[in-house]
């Protein structure tokens, strides 16, 4: 007898093209669950039970079929990211960032000597990559190479045309074609010497280039995004800050964008006034998402509704040594939980709601053998990874300790039935709504006054390792509960509950959630 043991199931993912269907060269990735919830087909059978002298029920029909997904895994990066633009039906700005080859299961850029060969930089990365000509240069980080010298933070040394399939840089590489999971990605940009100019004033700060940039938007900077002033070196430490050696460094939000003056707040501690640095200053950016309107304006046509397809694999399923598989297409990002507890790793929970599962075969889809492993897999440790989670309900940062979080978002999404098909037709998406459950000590009256009187307030949580860093930006929320736990020997506590809003009056208007990517940050 055939037996499938729990530990041995493989989970993998590839996005389709449309509802349902697959692109004809899918690039499959491997997931790391550390369980499965709901998998596959819930099917329904109704049987007969007619009025009878032999009263008994007669055989039955199966009348429906509901197609889901749901599984819990550690909080990495790639585990993050995987799914994001499904869950915030958005596509990042800056997709572009990453310079991997498209379409299937294509390497990375080639690294060779001073150079790295891409599939092509593209008129919209193109206008993005500053021109190393005028002082200020694009910076590239690199992960996964054999090689240890074409890892980490490479500055480009010269310009890249649209249609260029090279870029230069000013570094020693080996030439190398590396694994299929090896990246390369635009990480921020490096200023000329006393280039930029940071005033800090109370809790907002402006960062103005003097003559390299012109205007911050055109390399990819969009309001509501954070950047973080200062890189990473190879150890992880902060280099390229501002003032006397890296005194000046940390994460700021973009508030608004005139030509060449980034308005910020948001302000990590670390940040001060610096109006003629003197060093070299690495600003880090990347990838950017939000939640936006159904109907895109010429703002912002972002709008996604993106779908997944599943394949569970069952060892020995069909006899030792013979293999199956269960596929479950059709699948919308439904449901996310953060959680972040005290002391702990932090992990998430993904939901998806499909419209079908196909019938458990031997046989693999087109490159699900060859699926990409993961690459930045180091768990976020809620002891040290966690930068910083504030809000503005209290005004000192250091007077805010939460014991424990809880992010959520949820699209309610729900299947669309018709008669004459088994399982969905369509799915409807429905409205997008981010959430928050945590408990805080009780540090200071305005906790409960600001649920209370119904205050708009703010929250953002930034986490970060070797892998890189995400920050999370609720523009505009309240907060409701306010209930105090009163524990013998420890702290009063406070429960609180936040319900994100679309605000249009709003600091960063009509945004519930946004994401902030960053390839590369300081770390150690």
């Amino acid at each position: 007898m055939s037996r499938v043991l729990t530990n041995n199931v493989g989970l993998q993912y590839a996005v389709e093209t449309s509802i349902g269907t697959l692109p004809g060269s899918p690039e499959w990735h491997t997931l790391e669950p550390n369980s499965l919830g709901t998998y596959g087909a819930d099917i329904t059978t109704t049987e007969r039970r007619p009025i009878a002298a032999q009263r008994g029920r007669k055989k039955g029909a199966v009348v429906d079929l509901a197609s889901a997904a749901e599984f819990d895994a550690d909080l990495t990066m790639d585990a993050f990211t995987d799914f994001a633009e499904g869950f915030v039906f958005s596509e990042y700005a800056n997709v572009e960032f990453d310079l991997k080859s498209t379409g299937g299961v294509v390497p990375p850029p080639v690294a060779s000597s001073t150079t790295w060969t891409v599939e092509s930089v593209t008129a919209l990365l193109g206008g993005k990559l500053m021109d190393p000509v005028t002082g200020t240069a694009p910076l590239l980080f690199a992960k996964g190479y054999t090689n240890a010298a074409n890892n980490g933070l490479h500055a480009l040394s010269t310009d890249a045309a649209s249609t260029d399939v090279i870029l230069t840089t000013g570094s020693t590489l080996v030439t190398e074609t590396p694994a299929v999971n090896a990246s390369l990605q635009v990480a921020g940009v490096r200023s000329a010497i006393a280039d930029l100019a940071l005033t800090v004033s109370g809790s907002t700060a402006t960062l103005v280039s003097a003559a390299d940039i012109a205007d911050w938007s055109v390399i990819g900077l969009f309001v509501g995004q954070y950047i973080h002033i200062g890189s990473p070196t190879t150890a992880g430490v902060v280099q390229n800050g501002m003032g006397t050696g890296t005194d000046i460094y940390g994460y700021a939000r973009i508030t608004s964008i005139s030509s060449a003056t980034l308005n910020l707040d948001k302000l990590s501690s670390t940040l001060a006034t610096d109006a003629a640095n003197s060093t070299l200053t690495d600003v880090m950016f990347g990838r950017f998402l939000r939640n936006v309107e159904i109907s895109a304006d010429s703002d912002d046509n972002r709008y996604l509704e993106r779908t997944y397809q599943f394949e569970a694999a069952y060892p020995d399923l069909g006899g030792a040594g013979t293999d199956e598989y269960e596929y479950a297409i059709g699948n919308f990002a439904n449901s996310l939980a953060l959680n972040i507890p005290l002391t702990e790793k932090a992990t998430a929970t993904w939901g998806f709601v499909g419209t079908n599962s196909d019938d458990i075969t031997p046989t693999r889809k087109t490159n699900a053998a060859s699926a990409v492993n993961p690459l930045r897999t180091t768990a976020v440790n809620t002891s040290s990874d966690i930068v910083s989670i504030s809000t503005d309900v209290i005004s000192l940062a250091s007077d805010v300790c939460f014991k424990s979080l809880t992010l959520t978002i949820a699209n309610n999404v729900s299947p669309e039935k018709c008669i004459g098909t088994l399982g969905a037709s369509f799915v409807n998406a429905g409205l997008y709504e981010v959430n928050l459950d945590g408990q805080l000590m009780f540090t200071n009256k305005s906790i409960v006054n600001a649920v209370k009187n119904n205050t708009t307030v703010t929250f953002s949580a930034i986490f970060r390792n070797d892998d890189g860093a995400v920050a999370l930006d609720i523009p505009s929320l309240t907060f409701g509960g306010a209930g105090r736990e009163f524990p013998v020997d420890a702290s009063v506590l406070v429960n609180l509950t936040g319900l994100a809003f679309n605000d249009p009056s709003g600091t960063v208007p009509n945004v519930s959630l946004g994401i902030s990517q960053f390839a590369a940050v300081p770390y150690a």
